[in-house]
């Protein structure tokens, strides 16, 4: 895996804290917290750009490997990778390599 140290990028996990729950029972969001990540390989994937009235967004769905590490990563998280919040899209997976997971980030053109 030392090949791939020069491929890797910092990544800052953000995760919701419970903010508690209202009178129905339902949870409240809490407040956003940062906790850095091992560095990961950012395989930038696909755009596309889905027709929809009155906007123009472009969608975007890359991947993040973690070789050989198991990370802390949900489905609710977002990653903060070179600037930009990508939301995780799906679960994580854990392989017995490593972790992988999805994301997704919609712009406006």
């Amino acid at each position: 895996m030392t090949g791939l140290l020069g491929w890797t990028v910092p990544v800052t996990r953000r995760r919701q804290a419970a903010g508690g729950v209202d009178q129905y029972g339902d949870p409240i969001p809490g407040q956003w917290t940062e906790e850095p990540l091992p560095d990961a390989l950012f395989a930038p994937g696909g755009t596309s750009e889905p027709v929809q009235p009155g906007t123009a967004p472009v969608v975007s769905t890359p991947t993040v490997y973690w070789p050989g590490q198991t990370v802390d990563v949900g489905p609710a998280d977002q990653l903060v990778i070179d600037g930009t919040t990508w939301q995780v899209e799906g679960r994580p997976a854990h392989w017995p390599l490593g972790t992988t997971a999805t994301l997704k980030a919609v712009e406006r053109r």
